[in-house]
């Protein structure tokens, strides 16, 4: 099941979160008890039979959202999505429209597009709300060197960086 985190610390995206709650659902309708017994804590829900949530339509995603809130400390979806939004960082978006041609992976949650980035290598770079792995290739097209020493003190991780100094000098270029 999926299980509660720190989500602020993550700072994760929207997406994500819409993606943990469709998780949560299946989780709760392939019928594990601990996921529907989180649901107890939202009005409506307190109370209710484990069994009785799995019916079909009874907890929808708003309601797998506003769990993930409140699980956060937040009272609701819509106050932890400006919680979210207000703390991503702002990352320029780093594809362009030349680089069409090129076979990139493409993610909306970061933590599939890191795993990626880790088992078949490349860049993991921002574009919008979402994220994508490029090779060497693709830094080409936006002027970089990917043999830039920086990426490897970045772990090719434009997103969540591992050296911050690393990070802002490839930024600058």
């Amino acid at each position: 099941p999926d299980v509660p985190g720190s989500p602020i610390e993550r700072a994760e995206s929207v997406d994500a979160y819409r993606a943990r709650a469709r998780r949560l659902l299946k989780s709760l309708r392939d019928g594990d008890v601990p996921t529907a017994q989180r649901f107890a804590v939202l009005r409506g829900f307190a109370g209710l039979d484990p069994t009785a949530l799995r019916e079909e339509g009874r907890v929808r995603l708003k309601h797998a959202l506003t769990l993930l809130a409140v699980e956060a400390g937040h009272p609701s979806w819509v106050a932890f999505k400006v919680a979210l939004e207000a703390r991503l960082p702002t990352l320029p978006p780093m594809w362009q429209s030349h680089m069409g041609a090129l076979l990139n992976r493409w993610f909306a949650d970061y933590e599939e597009a890191r795993a990626s980035r880790e088992q078949e290598g490349g860049f993991l770079l921002p574009y919008r709300n979402q994220f994508f792995v490029t090779e060497t290739e693709g830094i080409r097209a936006l002027g970089l060197d990917p043999d830039d020493p920086d990426w490897e003190r970045i772990a090719w991780d434009f997103v969540r960086p591992a050296d911050l100094a690393a990070h802002a000098r490839l930024a600058e270029r």
